[in-house]
């Protein structure tokens, strides 16, 4: 299967988290109605929340990491969630991530 390449980074102030790729980390800067903004913050992700996608599940969920749960956000919900691309914490250039 042929996936298509991650946004630029530069570019993906106004992405959302359909968007999002494995490995991933976001932030999320704005949730687009209130009914979807109800369900982000049971799941621990206001505004300013950091999120990384762990696994895009074809045709389903986005299995994301928030804080120390995993949650399947269904594309629908996914696509109304606004992100910024950002660096994961503890990995800058030259210490390997883990």
């Amino acid at each position: 299967m042929v996936d298509t390449p991650p946004p630029d980074h530069a570019a993906c102030a106004g992405c959302s988290l359909a968007d999002a790729r494995a490995g991933q980390h976001f932030t999320v800067t704005a949730v687009d109605d209130e009914r979807a903004r109800v369900t982000c913050l049971r799941f621990g992700m206001a505004e300013g929340a950091c999120v990384q996608c762990v696994a895009r599940i074809a045709g389903g969920p986005i299995i994301l990491k928030s804080g120390r749960q995993e949650i399947a956000v269904g594309r629908e919900l996914a696509r109304r969630i606004r992100v910024q691309h950002r660096e994961p914490v503890g990995t800058a250039a030259g210490e390997g991530g883990r």
